[in-house]
C-alpha cells in the first residue's frame, strides 16, 4: 500500500509540474501580468521539489525566480538507478552528478548512489562522498551493483553525523581496526567483503536500532557492538559471523530477529554443548515479537532445545522455512508454534515436500501429540510453495483441527495444475474438521503464475 500510495503521489507531482511549466509558457507568451506559480507558499513549492526526481527538480528553475534555486536546496539527493538511466552513459552520469554537487546550497541530509562504473572512476566516488560527508549528511546508500572492488573511504566511516547507513557490495578495510558510529541508528551491509585481518574489525554502535547483514563475506573477522537499544536483527548469508555479541544485550526491551543460512560456532563445544543459536534464542526469548527462520536453522536446533529456549510471550509474528518431507524439522517447526502462545500470524514457506515421508505422515496424523489448543490468539495462516503434497494437506489439516481462533488461511500454489486437481484439492481442504468458526467458505485466486486458495 505505501508503495502505491507513493507512485500516485509522486505521479500527481508530475503531473502538477506539467501544468506549472505549461502555465508559465502561458504567462510568457501570452503576456499575462498575473503569474500564478509564483504565488504559491514556500513550502508547497519546496515539498513538491522534494518529491521530484533530481533531473525533473532542476527543471523546475525555469518557472520563475522564486523557483530557480529550490531544487540546489534539495536536502535530499537521489541519485538512483532511473537517475543512471537517464544519464545513459557514464561521463554524462559524473559530469551531471559533479554539476550537481557544485550547485547545490545548504546541506545534505539523504545521499543514495547507485553506480555502474569502470575502477578508474573510483575516484571521482570518493571525491564525491567527501563532500556529502562534509556537508552533514545523516543518511547514506551506497550501491555499486556490477563490481565488487570498491574499498569504503575512510571519510564515510569516520563521519559523526550519519544516522543511516547501507552499503551494497563494496570492500571494508577501514585504516584502523576499530570503528565507532556514534549516532548510528540503522545499518545495512549487503554482499560486503571483509577484508582478511590478523584482528577483529570492531565496530561500536551504542545506539544502534536496526541491524542488517545478508551475504556477506569474511564476517569472521567482524565484530558488532550494539546496545540494549536494537529492535531489528537480521543476518542471513554469514555462515562464520560470531553471534555471541548479541546475546550480550542486556534490558532488550523488544526484537524483531530474521536469521538464516548461519554456521554453529560455538568455540567452546566442550565446555558448553548448547549450540550458539540456541542460546542466542533463549537470551532474547523475553523480548522477541517476531521471528524469522530458514531451513538451516531447524537443521541446528531440536524440538528438546526449543522447548528449553521457550515460552516466547512476547512473539506475534512467527516466519518458517520448513521442509515437511523431514521429520527434524516438522517437530522442530511444532514445538516453535507451540511455544508461542501470544501468537497472532503464521507463515510458513514449504520447501522440496514430498509424499513418501511416511513417518512424518504418521506424526502429523496425532494432533493431541504434536500440536494442542493453546494458540487462541493465531488469526492468520500464510503458506507459500504448496505443492499440495500428502504431508502438506496433513499439516494444513492439523491447523484447521487445532487452531479456534483462525480467522483466514491464505495459500499460495504455485504448482500448475489443471481444473479438476483444483476441485479436488479444494473438495479436500472443505472435508477438514475446523476448530473455528470463522472459516466457513474458500476463495480461489487464479493468476498466469500461480493460484491461491483464501479459507475464511
Amino acid at each position: 500500500y505505501c508503495d502505491y500510495f507513493s507512485n500516485t503521489f509522486n505521479q500527481t507531482c508530475h503531473k502538477i509540474i506539467h501544468f506549472l511549466l505549461a502555465d508559465a509558457k502561458r504567462v510568457v507568451g501570452g503576456g499575462e501580468r498575473e503569474d500564478r506559480i509564483s504565488k504559491l507558499p514556500g513550502n508547497v513549492m519546496n515539498r513538491i521539489v522534494e518529491l521530484l526526481p533530481v533531473e525533473d527538480a532542476a527543471k523546475t528553475s525555469i518557472l520563475s525566480k522564486k523557483w530557480r534555486y529550490i531544487w540546489a536546496r534539495l536536502p535530499n539527493l537521489w541519485l538512483n538507478r532511473a537517475f543512471w538511466i537517464y544519464c545513459t552513459t557514464q561521463q554524462i552520469f559524473r559530469e551531471r552528478v559533479n554539476t550537481i554537487l557544485l550547485q547545490h546550497l545548504g546541506d545534505i541530509e539523504k545521499f543514495h548512489l547507485v553506480e555502474s562504473v569502470r575502477s578508474s572512476l573510483y575516484a571521482h566516488t570518493d571525491r564525491w562522498l567527501v563532500y556529502v560527508t562534509r556537508k552533514g549528511v545523516k543518511e547514506l546508500c551506497l550501491y555499486m551493483p556490477d563490481n565488487r572492488t570498491y574499498k569504503v573511504p575512510s571519510c564515510v566511516l569516520n563521519c559523526p553525523t550519519l544516522t543511516h547507513l547501507e552499503l551494497f557490495k563494496c570492500l571494508f578495510k577501514p585504516p584502523k581496526s576499530f570503528v565507532a558510529f556514534h549516532h548510528l541508528i540503522n545499518l545495512r551491509l549487503q554482499r560486503i567483503t571483509f577484508v582478511p585481518t590478523t584482528e577483529f574489525y570492531v565496530i561500536d554502535c551504542p545506539l544502534l536500532v536496526n541491524l542488517a547483514l545478508v551475504d556477506c563475506r569474511g564476517t569472521q573477522y567482524l565484530n558488532i557492538i550494539v546496545s540494549s537499544q536494537l529492535e531489528h536483527l537480521v543476518v542471513h548469508g554469514c555462515p562464520y559471523l560470531d553471534l555471541n555479541p548479541f546475546m550480550n544485550c542486556k534490558g532488550l526491551r523488544k526484537l524483531q530477529l530474521e536469521i538464516d543460512k548461519v554456521l554453529d560456532c560455538n568455540p567452546n563445544p566442550k565446555q558448553d554443548e548448547r549450540s550458539t543459536l540456541e542460546k542466542l534464542l533463549l537470551s532474547v526469548a523475553t523480548t522477541l515479537e517476531f521471528l524469522h527462520m530458514g531451513l538451516s536453522c531447524l537443521e541446528l536446533l531440536t524440538a528438546d532445545t526449543i522447548s528449553k529456549c521457550g515460552p516466547f510471550a512476547s512473539l506475534q509474528k512467527l516466519s518458517l522455512g520448513i521442509d515437511l518431507s523431514k521429520l527434524h524439522q516438522t517437530t522442530c517447526s511444532l514445538q516453535l508454534i507451540k511455544s508461542c502462545p501470544n501468537l497472532s500470524i503464521l507463515q510458513i514457506s514449504v520447501c522440496a515436500s514430498g509424499d513418501n515421508a511416511e513417518a512424518v505422515l504418521k506424526y502429523l496424523d496425532r494432533p493431541i501429540t504434536c500440536l494442542d489448543l493453546r494458540l487462541n490468539n493465531l488469526k492468520y495462516v500464510v503458506i507459500n510453495c504448496y505443492e499440495c503434497s500428502k504431508t502438506e494437506l496433513f499439516f494444513t489439516k492439523l491447523l484447521f483441527a487445532c487452531v479456534p481462533s483462525l480467522e483466514r488461511m491464505y495459500i499460495e500454489q504455485k504448482k500448475a495444475i489443471d481444473s479438476r486437481e483444483e476441485s479436488k484439492i479444494i473438495k479436500k481442504l472443505m472435508c477438514f474438521l475446523r476448530a473455528s468458526p470463522s472459516i466457513f467458505r474458500i476463495r480461489k485466486l487464479r493468476t498466469t503464475t500461480y493460484t491461491s486458495y483464501i479459507m475464511e
